[in-house]
């Protein structure tokens, strides 16, 4: 496969993360430090700093290779500029804590007022839950021990010495001794010469993709190590690997898609055998992971934005996923993105109002990737449905607008995306959840409306939500929204009704995972 930046064998983490102190204790452990284990089930995460997905897939790498084999690899994507830099910091702290940046609140290298003490990373958490197990890190970039990793069993630093080719070797030595000597239970790997290659010449150049295929190989050694153990045979491990974020030539910290694009990798233990994965798996989903192979259920008041890399969608729109098509009146998108869909689902429908005009994909609601939908136009905060995966709905009537300018001939996007009916009876309660990114600007020649609204059998509505752009700006960034009703007299069915109207040439509204509770 191709170099890409993390791999994650039995349970160990590998992050790499770029300079700038804000956290704990010092990292002076010794590998003497690491207990015993209690564990037959063991995590290795790697956290390989800086690489491409694309880039990943073109180099040689057989051991990334053969673990994808045993469960499954792809890509997805970071959060946008609007919460965070796509820099080391907020990534590493993504990939660590199981949240996203406008909970941990880490916005760059600087690490400066972070809400790292309410999301302690993930190995503080099994200290806490399970302090019988044996847990260790190992790293050469600094401020991930500094801000990010609290209180490991063994938190060990290693010296950049000799630059990070020679750093990641003696971590890769580190960790072997550790699986040779002791009997840990999870550790974390940081792997670093992908991210200072693609600063230092670029990532394209041999030299980036060399960095990837070194990496590559101390991961083979570590997978190695662990079939080498004595114990192996009674043990189950999980390996997991990805990367912090992507790089645009030698940089990163933007909302460019190379930049945005990561990867995610997860084998052994429950992890299903598809080798391509089978949703987005994100950063996010790290922790979650590790908890359920460990057989440990994480506390509700944790916060964390993930889910365990395997888990089955529930979200309706997911189900059109094979319904994507490649893009008709948008420009090419990268390595031929899919995709959109004028489809819904079983019982779903739209109540379309829009003229037979603009852009074919943005004519009203339309199902798509988040990421096909980011990039039709960067910088303006697409980029930042990051609570959005798979397949979401999205209703732009700036992107519409693109083609043949309809709204200077009076024309406006009113489209209802309609969910299926539901049976009630009077006074039952119902319950409207979903993941809402919604932009509005107060721009008196091109108004926006939209609402949030129950249509009942009989003819009547009740608006939960609903927003204007003549009541100002508004940007609600990858919000969780819930609105609960009471079901009136008379009432047999009701179904909700997302409604994107009177928009001319303003922003958007897109929204995910809806779930609708009657009881």
């Amino acid at each position: 496969m191709r170099a890409r930046r993390k791999v994650a064998t039995g349970f160990a983490i590998l992050t790499i993360a770029l300079p700038s102190p804000a956290y704990a204790s010092a990292a002076n452990a010794d590998i003497g430090d690491i207990p015993e284990g209690t564990s037959a089930r063991k995590v290795m995460l790697i956290d390989i700093d800086g690489v491409r997905w694309d880039k990943l897939k073109q180099v040689d790498t057989p051991n990334i290779d053969a673990l994808a084999s045993a469960g499954q690899i792809g890509p997805s994507y970071i959060h946008g500029t609007d919460v965070a830099r796509t820099d080391s910091g907020p990534g590493h702290s993504n990939i660590l804590t199981g949240t996203w940046p406008d909970k941990h609140r880490v916005k760059d290298n600087s690490f400066s007022g972070n809400n790292l003490d309410s999301y302690p990373d993930v190995l503080s958490r099994l200290e806490t839950a399970k302090p019988e197990l044996s847990t260790f890190s190992i790293l050469d970039w600094q401020p991930i021990n500094e801000n990010i990793i609290g209180s490991p069993d063994a938190k060990m630093r290693q010296s950049t010495e000799g630059g990070a080719r020679a750093s990641d070797r003696r971590s890769t030595d580190t960790v072997v001794e550790a699986l040779s000597r002791h009997n840990p239970d999870v550790g974390y790997v940081y792997f670093h010469e992908p991210d200072e290659m693609g600063h230092d010449v670029g990532s394209s150049s041999p030299e980036y993709l060399s960095a990837i295929e070194h990496v590559d190989a101390q991961i083979g050694r570590i997978v190695d190590a662990v079939k080498a153990r004595d114990s192996y045979p009674e043990e189950d491990w999980l390996f997991l690997a990805t990367t912090d974020h992507g790089f645009s030539y030698d940089e990163h910290g933007t909302n460019r898609h190379r930049t945005r694009e990561v990867w995610t990798l997860a084998a052994g233990g429950d992890i299903p055998v598809t080798r391509t994965a089978t949703r987005q798996w994100r950063q996010v989903d790290i922790p979650p992971t590790v908890f359920k192979h460990l057989g440990i259920t994480p506390n509700p008041s944790w916060g964390w934005d993930g889910v365990p890399i395997g888990t089955a969608s529930r979200d309706p729109f997911d189900t059109l996923k094979s319904s994507l098509r490649k893009a008709v009146d948008e420009p090419a998108k990268p390595d031929n993105l899919l995709g959109f869909t004028k489809y819904m689902p079983s019982g779903w429908s739209v109540e379309e109002k829009t003229p037979a005009v603009g852009v074919t994909e943005y004519r009203g609601w339309s199902l798509m990737t988040g990421q096909f939908w980011a990039t039709s136009q960067s910088d303006q905060g697409r980029e930042s449905f990051f609570r959005g995966r798979d397949v979401i709905a999205v209703a732009d009537a700036d992107e519409w607008n693109d083609k043949g300018d309809p709204v200077s001939d009076g024309k406006r996007l009113d489209s209802t995306l309609l969910s299926p009916w539901q049976n009630v009876q009077p006074g039952m309660s119902i319950k409207v959840s979903y993941l809402s990114h919604y932009r509005q600007v107060d721009r008196d020649a091109d108004p926006q409306k939209a609402q949030l609204v129950l249509r009942f059998d009989d003819g009547t509505k009740s608006v939960l939500w609903s927003r204007k752009s003549s009541s100002g700006d508004a940007f609600d960034i990858s919000k969780s929204e819930s609105f609960s009703a009471r079901i009136p007299a008379g009432v047999e069915k009701v179904r909700v009704g997302w409604r994107m109207y009177d928009a001319a040439n303003n922003f958007y509204w897109a929204f995910d995972d809806p779930r609708i509770t009657v009881a």
